[in-house]
Protein backbone atom coordinates (compact mmCIF):
# COMPACT_ATOMS: atom_id res chain seq x y z
CA UNK A 1 0.00 0.00 0.00
CA UNK A 2 0.83 3.92 -0.18
CA UNK A 3 1.38 3.45 3.25
CA UNK A 4 3.60 1.07 3.61
CA UNK A 5 6.28 2.35 1.11
CA UNK A 6 5.81 5.61 2.50
CA UNK A 7 6.89 4.12 5.80
CA UNK A 8 9.84 1.98 4.02
CA UNK A 9 10.96 5.05 2.42
CA UNK A 10 11.13 7.24 5.83
CA UNK A 11 12.48 4.60 8.12
CA UNK A 12 8.91 4.71 9.94
CA UNK A 13 6.18 2.04 10.58
CA UNK A 14 3.13 2.54 8.72
CA UNK A 15 1.69 3.36 12.50
CA UNK A 16 3.88 6.12 13.21
CA UNK A 17 3.72 7.50 9.60
CA UNK A 18 -0.63 7.31 10.54
CA UNK A 19 -0.19 9.23 14.08
CA UNK A 20 2.34 11.57 12.48
CA UNK A 21 -0.08 12.49 10.08
CA UNK A 22 -3.41 12.53 12.07
CA UNK A 23 -1.53 15.06 14.51
CA UNK A 24 -0.21 17.22 11.75
CA UNK A 25 3.39 16.39 12.57
CA UNK A 26 4.85 16.39 8.70
CA UNK A 27 8.59 16.79 10.30
CA UNK A 28 9.96 13.27 9.58
CA UNK A 29 8.07 13.62 5.58
CA UNK A 30 9.70 17.24 5.04
CA UNK A 31 12.82 16.08 6.63
CA UNK A 32 13.18 12.95 4.12
CA UNK A 33 12.49 15.49 1.37
CA UNK A 34 14.46 17.40 -1.47
CA UNK A 35 14.35 20.87 0.79
CA UNK A 36 12.87 22.22 -3.24
CA UNK A 37 10.18 19.78 -2.96
CA UNK A 38 9.17 20.18 0.09
CA UNK A 39 9.04 23.73 -0.51
CA UNK A 40 6.75 23.00 -3.29
CA UNK A 41 4.49 21.33 -1.00
CA UNK A 42 4.23 23.69 2.05
CA UNK A 43 3.20 26.14 -0.65
CA UNK A 44 0.16 24.45 -1.78
CA UNK A 45 -0.59 23.45 1.50
CA UNK A 46 -0.52 27.29 2.12
CA UNK A 47 -3.27 27.58 -0.74
CA UNK A 48 -7.01 26.52 0.49
CA UNK A 49 -7.69 26.03 -3.19
CA UNK A 50 -4.76 24.14 -3.92
CA UNK A 51 -4.72 21.80 -1.00
CA UNK A 52 -8.59 21.34 -1.51
CA UNK A 53 -8.00 20.16 -5.35
CA UNK A 54 -4.88 17.80 -4.66
CA UNK A 55 -6.71 15.97 -1.90
CA UNK A 56 -9.75 15.69 -4.19
CA UNK A 57 -7.36 12.95 -6.22
CA UNK A 58 -7.82 9.42 -6.51
CA UNK A 59 -4.40 9.11 -4.99
CA UNK A 60 -4.80 11.22 -2.16
CA UNK A 61 -7.98 10.19 -1.21
CA UNK A 62 -6.58 6.00 -1.32
CA UNK A 63 -3.68 7.71 1.22
CA UNK A 64 -6.21 9.64 3.65
CA UNK A 65 -8.40 6.09 3.74
CA UNK A 66 -4.99 4.45 4.40
CA UNK A 67 -3.68 7.29 7.54
CA UNK A 68 -7.20 7.07 8.71
CA UNK A 69 -7.42 3.36 8.95
CA UNK A 70 -10.29 3.75 6.67
CA UNK A 71 -10.31 -0.05 5.40
CA UNK A 72 -10.73 -1.07 1.78
CA UNK A 73 -8.40 0.71 -0.48
CA UNK A 74 -10.46 -0.22 -3.87
CA UNK A 75 -7.48 -3.26 -4.60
Amino acid sequence: TLLNTMAQRLGATPDQIRSEAQSGDLSRLFGAMDPNDAARIQKVLNDRAATEKLLSSPQAQQLIRQLTGGGNTGR
